[in-house]
């Protein structure tokens, strides 16, 4: 059973990196992006539930720091899911910088997928206590580069249009 949780959260992990760019755009009608969008959101969500049923399945045999590390990833999903159901609101009431907003949901989401698959490998690694902090500010300053050169090109479209 163990298993086939790790592989439904691994699997949904990994198919949301590649959707979550797709889905990062912010709705435009006709832009063809609903289905990627759709399977984003239903990646993020397996990938809470797989979170959530790992821990509730290993919970007796964690250790008490491995309690608590499961139990922050626990409310690093649920404040995943809160952002994701915030895009899709966004989105639908496209209220004033909506498409700034719907980024900023969808951004943080697919940031914390990125942690989470390199977290992995640093935490395995033989200096994690210095692996670790590493990749998770390595990944959050990129991603805000990233992200901070997108979304201006997304308010110079704005401004075109």
């Amino acid at each position: 059973m163990r298993t086939v949780l790790v592989l439904l959260h691994a699997v949904s992990g990994v198919i949301g990196l590649v959707t979550g760019l797709w889905a990062m755009s912010p709705p435009r009608p006709g832009d063809g992006r609903r289905r990627w969008r759709q399977t984003y959101m239903a990646c993020i969500g397996t990938l809470i539930a797989g979170l959530v049923a790992l821990v509730l399945y290993d919970w007796r045999d964690l250790e008490a720091a491995a309690r608590i590390a499961f139990s922050g990833l626990a409310g690093l999903a649920a404040v995943m899911a809160y952002r994701m159901w915030r895009a899709h609101r966004e989105a639908s009431m496209r209220e004033g910088d909506w498409q700034r907003r719907y980024v900023s949901h969808v951004y943080f989401t697919y940031i914390s997928l990125w942690v989470g698959v390199l977290i992995v490998p640093a935490v395995n690694s033989s200096v994690p206590q210095l692996a670790v902090p590493v990749v998770i500010v390595a990944v959050l300053a990129a991603g805000h580069v990233l992200i901070t050169r997108y979304q201006r090109g997304l308010n110079l479209r704005q401004e075109k249009a």
